[in-house]
């Protein structure tokens, strides 16, 4: 397993990460950023002028469970939770998206660790970077645990052959990850 996150005395984080570790990473966030460009509801057609021209969104909530946990309704009305997608949610896939794509971009430059006889590779992240990190980080855990069926304070106990074993262990790791960077933001 990798190492935590550590800042550094310029304000950079870093974790050193195994192969695997970033590829599986990298993966997951691509599978995101997938789930956020082909999970777009398509508008339904609006007949109004100015809503063609502002390219609002749908306002039905996304079918998926995943979109739906990452765009959930802001208000319990349903009207209101419509009107509020229709103005917001587009702006809010981008801003994921973007969170998206700084993890990847950091993912891609990592540097081979110190070391000549270790495979691990330094990922930095730049003070400027962390929240966005932070939100990827949560976004990918709350597409796995919604994936897992996971409620709050869940503790499942599966079988032993039962595939979501390894997709909880990935989840918990994520965890790890998340939990090391804040720590290490706050130092």
């Amino acid at each position: 397993m990798g190492t935590a996150f550590r800042r550094r005395r310029d304000g950079t984080l870093t974790a050193t990460l195994h192969p695997g570790e970033i590829d599986l990473l990298a993966s997951l966030v691509g599978q995101l950023l997938e789930l956020l460009a082909d999970g777009e509801p398509q508008a339904t057609g609006p007949t109004d002028p100015l809503e063609r021209v502002l390219d609002l969104a749908s306002p039905d909530p996304p079918s998926d469970p995943v979109l739906r946990r990452l765009f959930p309704d802001a208000y319990a009305e349903e009207s209101s939770a419509a009107d509020f997608r229709r103005y917001t949610e587009r702006g809010l896939r981008e801003v994921k998206r973007r969170n998206a794509l700084v993890v990847l971009g950091a993912l891609e430059r990592a540097e081979p660790a110190r070391r000549d006889s270790d495979e691990r590779r330094t990922v930095r992240v730049e003070a400027a970077d962390t929240e966005a990190w932070m939100r990827a980080l949560t976004d990918l855990r709350l597409a796995l645990g919604t994936r897992l069926g996971l409620e709050q304070d869940d503790d499942p106990e599966w079988d032993e052959g039962d595939p979501r074993r390894y997709v909880l262990s990935v989840y918990e790791w994520l965890g790890w990850l998340q939990d090391t960077l804040v720590r290490a933001v706050m130092r």
